[in-house]
């Protein structure tokens, strides 16, 4: 399986999550429901696994580290670890960079134990202007985190447009023009204070 489809498999996992814990499906009847929704090749692979493991009552870590085995190789685990732990902005728009952790957060979960983790991760990747503009704030979710960023990164890109060309959210100093508004340097005082 290519790197790809193991992405979109992880995507399709967490959404299966995402949607069960809304409706609150009831743990005894996560299998079943999840499973209803594998199609083509992942259907085969889901009743080769049943038929092996047929003397069992399968619960959902069952069908999650079933899964997780099938799409992802050790190596690839490691891979997308060490992905996760050399994530940074770049030239990713805020929005990306939060779908990048994001994906690449499945497989460094270790790293991520609560909430604040999360948001520090997430802010010591980020470029730095943005971070410095957030530095003395806290969050209390990802999502103001994010919020924040990108209200940071609005207005850069603003100021950008308008001509200053930096986007520095005023942490530079401008550049006094060069023409006329200048003032002319003093004369320099000669020997007996006299201008010369």
């Amino acid at each position: 399986m290519g790197e790809e489809d193991a992405e979109i498999a992880g995507r399709w996992l967490r959404k299966i999550e995402r949607s069960m814990d809304q409706i609150a499906v009831p743990a005894e009847l996560r299998v079943d429901c999840a499973t209803q929704l594998l199609s083509d090749r992942a259907q085969t692979w889901w009743d080769i696994v049943k038929e092996r493991r047929a003397a069992e009552t399968l619960r959902w870590r069952d069908f999650r580290t079933e899964f997780e085995n099938r799409y992802y190789s050790r190596q690839h685990r490691k891979i997308k670890e060490q992905e996760f732990l050399a994530l940074t902005q770049g030239d990713m728009t805020v929005l990306e960079y939060e779908r990048r952790f994001q994906d690449l957060s499945m497989f460094a979960s270790v790293y991520l134990p609560t909430e604040q983790h999360r948001i520090e991760r997430l802010r010591d990747g980020i470029r730095q202007k943005l971070r410095m503009g957030l530095a003395a704030l806290q969050f209390p979710t990802v999502r103001d985190f994010i919020v924040a960023a990108q209200s940071l990164e609005a207005v850069a890109a603003a100021g950008r447009r308008e001509g200053d060309g930096q986007g520095t959210m005023g942490t530079e100093k401008r550049k006094e023009p060069t023409s006329f508004t200048r003032r002319p340097p003093f004369p320099k005082k000669g020997k007996g204070g006299h201008f010369g």
